[in-house]
């Protein structure tokens, strides 16, 4: 519906002159679409990718500081080192179930013993292009670390920006596009009736069926739908299809509001992103 209206104001820039306030308003319509499809692109981003990315960088880490402790422990075992033995004598297993932190401790360690003992630890399977490949690595891996959870964290500032923006949307509507456009609803009959036609597909458009339609009395406490688990990224939309104003939240309890109720004046339809409801599993009006 949004998409339609600014394409119509698009077409229809020059017939709409007469009133300057519109485009300001169609401008603002247009920045809060473009935010939206944004935020809807990085609501749904795919974050395997990043997991994946690390995952390889951390492998190729391991790989190579397990070839250097061998290498340098080798060196050590045989010059009777003690000490450098145990420094660089490491189970292979150790290196694949230690934290994220400590492999970039051990292996930084480890590069720098590499590179004292270059020259010698080469009969023992281990050169110095190792352990500069090894620096490099450790590097590489120090940059993506948190790349995954920084993109989760994204992710879901996007998913909570989009119920907000959708809600921007509808208020520039509610509270200022549809009342200037009235202007012309005398003076340009055909105009003003196009521009209906491209608002009206958010009701007259293809729409699910509701999950839950239910009276509320006034003054009570309803529960109007259970939800069978949590999930922060579902989005519920309410229509308050009465001339009273009515409040939902997410509830895990039937009897209690839940901490974020969101007032819906009659006739509004709103939409919340579970999240942003914080409690779950049930909707209370």
């Amino acid at each position: 519906m949004a998409l339609k209206t600014k394409n119509f104001y698009a077409r229809n820039t020059a017939a709409m002159a007469s009133v300057p306030a519109l485009a300001g308003l169609y401008t603002q319509l247009s920045t809060l679409i473009t935010t939206l499809i944004s935020a809807d692109t990085g609501s749904r981003a795919d974050l395997t990718g990043f997991s994946l990315d690390k995952a390889a960088k951390r492998s190729t880490v391991e790989t190579l500081a397990l070839k250097i402790s061998n290498a340098v422990a080798s060196l050590a075992a045989i010059n009777g080192d003690l000490i450098l033995k145990k420094r660089t004598d490491f189970a292979s297993s150790s290196w694949y179930s230690i934290s994220e932190e400590e492999l970039v401790t051990q292996a930084t360690i480890i590069r720098d013993l590499g590179q004292a003992n270059s020259t010698a630890m080469a009969p023992y399977g281990a050169a110095t292009a190792d352990v500069t490949a090894l620096s490099t690595a450790l590097t590489t891996f120090i940059d993506v670390i948190t790349n995954p959870t920084l993109a989760l964290d994204q992710r879901k500032n996007d998913n909570r920006r989009i119920p907000e923006i959708i809600d921007q949307i509808r208020t520039l509507f509610e509270d200022k596009l549809d009342v200037v456009m009235r202007s012309y609803e005398l003076s340009n009959a055909s105009l003003y009736n196009l521009y209906n036609s491209a608002r009206a597909i958010e009701i007259n458009g293809s729409t699910s069926k509701p999950t839950v339609i239910k009276d509320i009395l006034p003054g009570t406490l309803v529960s109007i739908y259970h939800s069978a688990a949590y999930e922060a990224n579902t989005f519920y939309t309410l229509q308050n299809m009465g001339d009273q104003a009515v409040t939902f939240s997410l509830s895990a309890a039937e009897t209690v509001e839940g901490t974020e109720p969101v007032l819906r004046s009659g006739g509004e339809t709103r939409s919340r992103l579970a999240e942003i409801l914080l409690l779950p599993a049930i909707i209370l009006l």
